[in-house]
């Protein structure tokens, strides 16, 4: 009886170590961060609006205030020279009605710092564009996620397993 006794008790850590790895919801700093460290790399400008609804992977939905993003030291360094962005309308349109999808990785980051990538990718991505088409200026620069757009600064971000993306909207002014 004693030799069966070590092997059972053996293979119910490892269940239990199992099902903590696999829990989710998990607030947990990513591994090689401690959450002190995890919590600096971001602004916390993003807020958890849905939990997870994948089934074979992570589908969490963030809600984030674009402007407190873009006045980030880092947003401010990528960003620095470009067009400028802007939330509402004005100025002439040279282009309207664009969008772009942009997606970073989630590994090694928390959900919000990688949202924050992701949404300053989108906005060296229509600073790009402008400079193409001869535009000093972004206007009406909001999220269009699943076709809903958000006004006043506010974004929406998906998290997945390895990604955060977002879709963004806007036009190229002059």
């Amino acid at each position: 009886m004693k030799r069966f006794t070590r092997p059972l008790l053996l293979a119910a850590c490892a269940a239990l170590g199992l099902g903590a790895c696999q829990s989710k919801g998990s607030q947990s700093a990513p591994s090689g961060t401690t959450a002190s460290a995890s919590a600096e790399r971001h602004s916390g400008a993003c807020r958890q609006v849905r939990g997870d609804t994948a089934s074979g992977g992570r589908n969490v939905l963030y809600r984030c205030d674009g402007r407190t993003v873009l006045a980030s030291a880092d947003a401010r360094a990528i960003l620095a020279g470009g067009a400028n962005i802007q939330f509402g309308g004005g100025s002439s349109v040279i282009k309207g009605g664009l969008t772009t999808r942009q997606a970073a990785r989630r590994l090694g980051k928390s959900d919000e710092a990688a949202c924050e990538r992701a949404y300053i990718s989108a906005a060296k991505k229509f600073q790009e564009t402008a400079a193409k088409l001869g535009g000093s200026r972004v206007s009406n620069f909001q999220s269009y996620l699943d076709k809903r757009t958000l006004g006043g600064g506010q974004y929406e971000c998906e998290v997945g397993t390895f990604h955060a993306r977002v879709l963004i909207k806007g036009d190229v002014a002059r």
